[in-house]
């Protein structure tokens, strides 16, 4: 169970709580930043519709920081329906 009272919450914390890849969300960090210094091509993106790619990191303390409530929009934006909703919802 996440503890709901931080509001900040650091990359482990993200794999940890919501089981989001660290690793992923820096690559696409990176990929990010490489299509805006023209480095790489928008099209050669992996996934240009990632966390890591959409969502507003914050620096802090040479961490970086994710605020809870853009993590959970995140995750309701990308909710797929489960089988039974489905069906209630045909």
């Amino acid at each position: 169970m996440p503890n709901t009272d931080k509001k900040m919450l650091s990359l482990s914390e993200l794999q940890r709580d919501y089981g989001l890849n660290s690793n992923t969300i820096k690559r696409e960090r990176y990929e990010m930043k490489a299509v805006k210094e023209k480095k790489l091509k928008e099209e050669d993106v992996k996934n240009a519709s990632g966390f890591g790619y959409t969502t507003t990191a914050y620096p802090m303390y040479g961490k970086l920081f994710y605020k809870r409530e853009d993590v959970e929009k995140f995750i309701e934006q990308h909710r797929e329906a489960s089988p039974q909703e489905r069906l209630e919802n045909s």
